[in-house]
Formats: structure tokens, sequence, C-alpha cells
């Protein structure tokens, strides 16, 4: 069997056993490095790969070691290895740390020399590599594992340039972390079929920080008589499959819920890191849970010194986010004001490095800024939104006064 082919029936299987995972196993571009005694992945999604070592492998084998680098690319490790200050000198130890957290839930699964985990090290299980990295400290290292820059941040000499222009992107990357998260949550809900640590991951990935329901509930109640997440009473003639115990002469009234005409800008500018950009599809995957069910959706605009796209959305996997210049939020909110119809509520999420409109746009406006120096001007309701873990620094239910 010729490598290609080789490595193809490998992805197939891992795809098989876990296919919750295929958009990410058949994202990853494989680069033959031979030489490299191992497969790694560098933040660019690039696979690469040993001839040598593929053929010593058995498809099975190769299947396992796909399934465990797409884990290092999903669950970020790079970024968290910056994170933790990793330098030069620790990666390695990062590495090791980073492949006990994902080996610790592929134990059903032939990794080649069963790989490096926890119990090997006499670690307890189902800990996170930050744990571990510093668990490790004065241990002996396991030696011959170098999963590349998609594992420890760390560029590596076999690798590609990091700003080569092909791979995967770091807006690409992050939708298809969203996508595997909900395939992941939608398979857990079937006892035992995913990994107890992967579901954590995409849980804790898809939950957002912002209460969008109470925030957009709150905007409405202060902006528009229809109150989004409320009910109220309309005389509006039922639909004909409802029926009437009363016959169709009379229309009484009756409940209803709507949701507000909502627009958000996403700010797409160069100063929007990946941790900026993972924060803010994680907020508007929440806000089209909130607003985006019924009607036409969300419309969403990606946004620099320029619009680049407007697109209708119902869940985030619908947006594309195109960007990378300088940054003005005026130019999105004036391009929401000229949509029709207008929106009632729109809400911008930026790292607030832009400079704002002198005047309040016509309509509710909310800025969520996401961590960092950033501001948000004085006419809008603004929302900080923290790291994962620390509490909001200013409550949602605020806008529901002004």
């Amino acid at each position: 069997m010729r490598p290609e082919e080789k490595l193809s029936a490998a992805r197939l299987w891992a795809a098989n056993r876990q296919p919750y995972l295929a958009s990410a196993l058949f994202a990853m571009t494989p680069r033959p490095t031979p030489g490299l005694g191992t497969f790694g992945v560098d933040r660019r999604w690039r696979l690469y790969v040993d001839p040598a070592t593929l053929e010593r492998w058995s498809v099975e084998e190769a299947g396992a070691v796909l399934v465990h680098e797409a884990h290092h690319l999903l669950r970020d490790h790079p970024r968290r290895a910056e994170a933790l200050g990793i330098g030069d000198g620790d990666h390695h130890r990062f590495n090791v740390a980073a492949d006990m957290e994902i080996n610790d839930d592929l134990a059903d699964l032939p990794l080649p020399e069963g790989g490096c985990t926890p119990q090997a090290a006499g670690l307890e299980p189902g800990d996170l590599a930050e744990s571990y990295y510093a668990a490790l400290s004065g241990m002996a290292l396991p030696t011959g594992w170098n999963c590349g820059s998609g594992a420890h941040g760390h560029h590596e000499p076999w690798e590609l340039p990091a700003d080569a222009a092909d791979g995967v992107g770091e807006a690409e990357g992050e939708l298809i972390r969203q996508h595997v998260a909900t395939e992941v949550r939608a398979a857990a809900a079937r006892p035992g079929s995913v990994p107890a640590g992967l579901a954590r991951w995409a849980e804790a990935f898809l939950r957002p920080t912002v209460d969008w329901r109470r925030l957009l509930a709150g905007a409405v109640r202060g902006a528009v008589v229809s109150v989004a997440g409320a009910v109220d009473y309309t005389y509006s003639r039922p639909s004909r499959r409802a029926g009437s115990p009363l016959g169709r002469a009379v229309v009484l009234p009756a409940l209803r819920q709507p949701v507000p005409r909502t627009a958000v800008v996403v700010d797409t500018s160069a100063s929007m890191s990946q941790p900026h950009l993972e924060m803010a599809l994680g907020e508007l995957r929440g806000i089209l849970q909130a607003a985006g069910i019924g009607g036409d959706g969300v419309a969403v605009l990606s946004c620099d010194t320029a619009v680049h796209t407007t697109q209708r959305a119902f869940a985030v996997e619908q947006v594309q986010l195109l960007g990378g210049g300088g940054t003005d939020m005026g130019v999105g909110l004036a391009a929401a004001a000229r949509l029709r119809p207008p929106p009632e509520v729109a809400i911008v999420i930026t790292d607030g490095l832009t400079p704002w409109p002198e005047r309040r746009p016509p309509f509710r406006c909310c800025v969520v800024v996401l961590v960092g120096p950033g501001q948000a001007p004085d006419w809008a309701h603004a929302v900080e939104v923290p790291p994962p873990g620390e509490p909001l620094e200013r409550n949602v239910e605020a806008w529901t006064c002004g």
C-alpha cells in the first residue's frame, strides 16, 4: 500500500471510530517529513508525516495517532502553552503534559507503545495539561515524542514557515472547533459514546460568557413594545392549524414570544488575536441561540475599516469572518443602520481598540469588550467579557433601564 493510500485508510478508520472529529481529521493537510520519527502538527493544521514511521505502524495505529494530533489542535494547546509562559526550554515538558491530557481519553485506541499517559508517570487521570505540566517538574520525561508547534507552541525546524499561505487560518480553525464541539455535544447525549474529557471541553467551549437571553430581553423592554424573552398579548389571527374552540368568528388575545431584530458587528481587525476571535465566536453562538431562532435570523457583519461580509445566520457555522486590517466599528454600525428592515438591537463584539461615532446609532446598542485595554463609547451599554473562569464585571440587567 502506498503511503498516501495508507494515510487515507488511517484517516477513514479514525473518522469511523470518532465520527464527531471528522471535520478536524480531514482539515489536517499532510506533509511528508522524512526522518521525523512520528507524526506532528503545526498551528496551521498541517500534518507532518514520516513515511518510514507510517510504513511501520498499522492502519489502526496511524489512525489513533491522527486522532491524538487532532485533539492537540482542537484543545488549542499552543495558546494554552503561551498562557503559561512556556519557553523554548520547557516546551517538551508541556508536550508530554498535553499528551497525557489527551491519551487519558484515548485508552480504547491502539496508540503506538501506549502513548504518554498520566498513569505511567504515577499521576491521577482526568486532569488538564496545565496540572500535569506542574507535576512533571523535576521528573524524567519520555523521549521520542514531538507533536510540533500545534501541541506546544514552539516552532520546530522541520515545520513550514508560520506565515505560509497554505494551511488553516485562525478564524477557520475556530469554526472547525465550533463544529466539532457541537458534534461532540450531540454525541455525548448517548452515554459512553464520548470520552469524558472531550465532552467537558465541548461544553466549556460552547458556553457563552454573557446571558444573552436576559440581555436582549432587557434591551427590547426599553426600546420596543414586543419583548424578547418574555410574553405579551396579541390579537393577530392565529394559524389555521391552531383552530379555535369558539370558531373563527372571534379572535381572542393570545400570548406570543417575539424576538428583536438583531444585528451583530464582529471586529475582524488585525488587533483581534486568536483568543479574541474564539471568545467572539463563543458569544456569537449565544446571541444566535437567543435571537436567531425565529424570523430571518441575525444579521452578522464582519468589519475592520470596511464591512467585508453581511450574512443572515441562524447558527455560528454559517458565519464567515473576513478582515485583518485596521479598525473602525463606526463603519459596521452605519452598515447595520442601512439594513432593511433596520435592527432594533445592534451588538458589537470587539477588543475596543477602535474609534467610535460621536452620536448614538438609531437603535439600541451593546458593545461587548473582550478582555484587553479597549473601551466602549459612553452612549452604548457595555459588557466586559473577562478571560474564562472570571466573573463579569458589569451586570447584564443594567440594560433594562436606558
